[in-house]
Order: C-alpha cells, then structure tokens, then sequence
C-alpha cells in the first residue's frame, strides 16, 4: 500500500465523467476520470436523487477535478498490516488558509483555491486524487459541504432529519442515541431526510433543512434537493418514556456543538460555525427528546406537537424553482407518472380527456415523442420545465424527466404526436403545453 501521492495538476487526454450536484443548496462538480463503469453507476445510483442536469450555466460553488486510483487487494496478512498502519498513520488532515481548502488521508489528496467571481460570488476550483472507493469519494463530498456551508449560513448536522406534514425537525445525536432507529420506524421512508447527517441553512423565510445522500445504517436519504422548513431541533437522549422538554439557547447551542459537522480547527473556521450555531439555536425552538426504542414514530410527533407551531399543515412551497422540479422528478421516479388535466388546450385535446407525463423508465424514444425536461439556469430560480419532440433536446438541453401521452376517455394512451401534427413546433410546445405541464405541478407543491 503507497500513500496517495500529493497534487499535481496535469491535462490528461481520459474520459471524465461529471457529477454535478445540489446539497443544501451548495452546487457542486465533481469531473471524474479513470473510474470503471460499474463504479460511475455505484455513484449516480448513490447521489442520484441530488444531480442536476449538466449545463454550463449552471453556477457551480466548487469543481474538482477528481482522479480515480485502483484500490489495492492486500493479496497477504503482510499487505493487510502495512495497508492498517498506513491507515493509522495518514488520518484525514483538513487544512484552511484563507480562500484555499487542503483535505489529505491514506485514500485521498483533494486541493481547492476560491476564487472572485460576479457579484463577488465565490467558487472553488481544484483537483485532486482518490482510491476508487465509495467511502473515500463520500468523505472528500462531506469534507467539501461541510467546509462551504457555514460560509453561507448553514451547516451539516449528525442527526436524524425527518419531515412531518409540511415542516422539518431534526433530531441530533452522537453515534447510539437512536437516529437510525428513529429513520426506520418512519412510517413513509421518503420522510426520511437522512438518518445520519442533515443540511441546514437560513434563508430568506428562515431556517431550512435539506436531505443528504450521507445517510448511516439505514442507508437511505433524501429523495430530491427540496427543502423544508426547520421548525424544532430535538436533541436526542434515551429515556423510559418519550417526552419533550424545552431547553434554552444558550444549552442547545452547547449541544449542538458535538453534532455538527467540522473537519478543520483553526480560528475562523471555529469562529463561523460558532456563530451559525448560536444563531440557529437563538432562532429555532430545541426542544431535549427524551425516546425510547419502541415508541412508534405517531408517538414521537404528538408529544412534539405543542414544539412545532401552528403552521405544520399549512402548505409550503418549495424555496425555488429548482426544489420544485427536482421533487417532481422524485415523484415520477416513484410513481412513474403523472397525470393531469389542463384547460385551454384547444382543439387538440378533447373533452374528458388527460394528458400524463410517464417516466422513461429505459424505453426507447421516438424522435416524434413528446417530453418534459428540466432545464437548469444559472440561479435554482432560473430553473425551468420545457415540452419538446425527442429528436430536439440538444435544443432543447437539460434532463429528459418523462414523455407526454394522451389519456383518453375510454382508457386508451395515445402519442401526444398524433394529436397535435403540424402545430407541434418547438416554439409552441414550450410556451402552451409546457405551461399546462408546470402550471399543475405548481399547484400540487402550494406555489
């Protein structure tokens, strides 16, 4: 076993492999070359439900360029106890310095440097190596998210991050205090956000908690980027009884300082969690949660109840455009379809009957079919969902996210091709039928 050596940039002539993704609202690229295929699918599989579509103009909080090693097989009990000691002697160091982010251990060497940009926005662009390992490409994303986020007001959590109805609440808690014990007795697994490490970030109508795909046993996390809004912090503890007793600030800020997410020491980066964390616990009621292992979930939420404001079942629509549609995709991953009924078609569509969007799911598309896409802006707001024939999406760009039929009313689908013929043109498919499509899909998410 070789350490993994220091950075050195140099163009290679390789395919790369881009992951762009959204945590708690901190955009992300990862450029990765020299992974084996079964290994790129082990990514997008695992970080799927948080990629964006690839675009240029979508505005990236950091990029680094990433090199794939082989993962060496001890192939002796001597390799085995060199591979331990290397282990033992390269623990993760995170280094800060100004705008530069250095973060080093035994399977990986990741470098970054801010820089200036419009608007006095800041990104960070580097390079670096990592073994072809999941668990090493995870802790260079989790060391990189949790190092920007409180930069912009938020933070990582260890704890169990659980929606209810239209809020969130987390759970915090060090390893054994029952966050995944908690995650699994959710009633619908897509309530949970993570049971291990959550995002929060205050925004502009206050404090948000998002999914994370760094989840711990029960190996789920969120289903799309959405946010919801943080209404308690319940700290954890293990008791006969479940009950919930309120705590000042002043202590849950104490306590949150063991469940929140730091790699690097030095004093500015101390100086900004501090100072979210005091803010986050000066703003949100905390609230100590006392469990035990066989209280029901239901249970757990109405002694919550009187600690989450009379808002809980008020609608909450997403924060941005692109919360929005990455929850519609979620959706249709899971239902693989949906289906609406718009007015103002025309003559096109007739009288009873529906047009459904139906997830690809693999099939293969006609150049004549009608999709919906997602096209990213510059800004989550910019984000749009655009109609067009298959055969444009490079005019199109973005992600196909499903293909438009027509459900008529005695049951049969039909290609929305059929119906439209010579009106379809790019033109008025994305002005009339894109907005039947997203005028719905704002409705169901309370915008």
């Amino acid at each position: 076993m070789r350490t993994v050596p220091e950075v050195v940039v140099t163009p290679k002539q390789t395919h790369t492999n881009r992951l762009l993704l959204s945590i708690g609202g901190v955009v992300g690229e990862l450029d990765i070359s020299g992974a084996l295929p079964v290994f790129w699918e082990q990514l997008h599989a695992r970080y799927g439900a948080f990629e964006l579509p690839a675009a240029s103009q979508v505005a990236r909080d950091f990029v680094v360029a990433l090199e794939m090693l082989p993962v060496p097989l001890p192939p002796s009990r001597a390799a085995v106890a060199r591979r331990y000691r290397e282990t033992e002697s390269h623990p993760l160091t995170v280094d800060l310095a100004g705008r530069r982010i250095a973060a080093t251990r035994w399977d990986f060497d990741v470098r970054l440097a801010g820089r200036s940009g419009r608007g006095g926005r800041v990104s960070y662009h580097g390079a670096g190596r990592c073994e072809m390992s999941p668990f090493a490409v995870d802790t260079v994303l989790r060391v990189i998210f949790a190092t920007l986020l409180p930069r912009i007001g938020g933070l990582l959590i260890h704890g169990c991050g659980l929606r209810h109805a239209s809020v969130g609440v987390v759970f915090p808690g060090q390893s054994g205090a029952g966050k995944t014990t908690l995650a699994r007795k959710a009633p619908d697994a897509d309530d949970v956000l993570s049971d291990e490490i959550v995002a929060v970030r205050r925004m502009d109508d206050g404090w948000r908690v998002f999914g994370t795909p760094f989840w711990g046993d029960f190996a789920r996390g969120g289903i799309s980027t959405r946010s919801w809004p943080l209404r308690t912090v319940a700290f954890l503890t293990q008791t006969r009884e479940v009950a919930m007793t309120p705590i000042t600030s002043s202590d849950a800020t104490l306590r949150l300082l063991g469940c929140f997410m730091s790699f690097a020491i030095d004093r500015a980066s101390v100086e900004r969690c501090l100072k979210v964390a005091l803010q986050l616990c000066a703003e949100v009621r905390s609230v100590q949660a006392g469990l035990t292992r066989a209280a029901p979930t239901p249970a757990v939420f109405r002694k919550l109840a009187p600690h989450l404001g009379p808002e809980v079942t008020r609608p909450v629509p997403p924060a941005n455009a692109r919360e929005l549609i990455s929850e519609f995709r979620a959706l249709l991953r899971k239902q693989r379809s949906y289906v609406f009924r718009p007015r103002g078609a025309g003559d096109w569509l007739k009288s009873g009957d529906s047009l459904s969007v139906e997830a690809p799911n693999g099939a293969q598309l006609s150049d004549d079919d009608v999709v919906v896409s997602w096209v990213p802006g510059a800004t989550p707001d910019d984000d749009t969902l655009v109609c067009h024939r298959a055969g444009n999406q490079r005019r199109a760009s973005g992600e196909i996210l499903g293909r438009v039929e027509v459900r008529a009313r005695d049951g049969r689908r039909l290609p929305l091709s059929e119906r439209l013929s010579g009106l379809a043109s790019l033109s008025f498919l994305s002005s009339k039928l894109g907005s039947m499509v997203a005028l719905p899909v704002l409705r169901m998410a309370g915008r």
